[in-house]
């Protein structure tokens, strides 16, 4: 009688699939982050009662300007790689994406391959290259703002201690962003070792980078990113006014400049701590006490943070599935 050999099935996460792996990942990350949030949700609600009515809902249009221009940046993006793409589209593209964003390792840039149903039906190539224009422009319009800020500190003798190693880290990403875009497109000794044997890889690079850039369009979405900066410090301000603590521009310009800065080095859960520590510091830097500091803080990440987050997962409402 002959045995018939047995077999051991093993385990394959192929079969469970990776994105449903990933799926429980960052589900697991997103809990954390709400059960470490709980405390500042809770004081934020404290302060959102014994602020300035008036000023808090100045903010709160602001906030509205602020996701305006966020899909006005994706509009001229688009067109700066020969494209086009609707407001509403760019809209919903921006805040579907920023939920990914807050959850994911180096959510700025990795959201980015996130591609929503309402341009699926569009040529998916040109959502990729419109997607690499803004997240470069989105680092580069910082860098722009930053540059005559830190002069300033430098001239006040006012430094604040990390900012130059943060600036420099944010240079190098905008360097290797753009010499890998220029190595790609134009098959350079890097883009030839990357695919290499790697068929897929080289498709992949191809259909992502092969774009050619509409100068005039693309200053226009820098400019366009550049407002968005510039809504930043106002809502740090618009913050101080609401908390009732005398406002002062350059403490907004410099703190909400320090913390976007820091903001685009920290990897994980859009600087979680880090955005509060970096204003806090500063703030007291400019004669603010430890509980106005915080308030202030608490204020500002409502307007840039809070607002477009839950009006993010409101986009997802009626499809909760695919939120998950």
């Amino acid at each position: 009688m002959n045995e018939q050999p047995v077999t051991k099935k093993r385990f394959s996460i192929g079969k469970i699939g990776w994105k449903e792996v990933l799926a429980i990942l960052f589900i697991a990350v997103a809990f954390y982050f709400f059960w470490q949030q709980r405390k500042e949700l809770a004081t934020l609600g404290q302060s959102l009662q014994n602020t300035d009515l008036y000023w808090l809902w100045v903010g709160i249009g602001f906030t509205f300007v602020y996701i305006l221009l966020q899909a006005g940046l994706y509009v001229y993006s688009f067109f700066a790689t020969g494209n086009s793409i609707s407001w509403v589209n760019a809209t919903i593209l921006f805040l579907k994406r920023n939920v990914i964003a807050v959850f994911l390792p180096g959510g700025g840039l990795t959201a980015l391959a996130y591609m929503p149903s309402n341009v699926e039906e569009k040529d998916k190539q040109s959502v990729h290259h419109a997607s690499v224009i803004y997240g470069f422009i989105g680092i580069f319009s910082v860098f722009i703002v930053a540059v005559p800020v830190l002069l300033y500190l430098s001239v006040q003798h006012k430094p604040v201690p990390g900012t130059t190693a943060a600036f420099i880290i944010v240079v190098v990403m905008l360097l290797a962003i753009a010499l890998f875009v220029k190595s790609v497109q134009r098959k350079g000794p890097f883009y030839r070792w990357a695919i290499k044997g790697r068929p897929k890889v080289e498709k992949f690079l191809t259909e992502v980078f092969s774009f050619k850039l509409v100068m005039k369009q693309f200053w226009y979405a820098v400019i366009v990113s550049v407002l968005i900066e510039v809504v930043g410090v106002i809502h740090l301000y618009i913050a101080m006014k609401a908390a009732g603590v005398p406002p002062s521009l350059p403490a907004s310009v410099v703190a909400y400049i320090i913390s976007t800065i820091f903001l685009i080095i920290s990897p994980f859960l859009r600087g979680m701590g880090a955005i509060e520590v970096s204003l806090t510091l500063i703030l007291k830097g400019y004669g603010y006490t430890t509980v106005e500091s915080l308030e202030i803080a608490l204020l500002f990440r409502f307007f840039e943070f809070w607002l477009p987050l839950f009006g993010s997962l409101i986009t997802y409402a009626t499809k909760v599935r695919k939120l998950f």
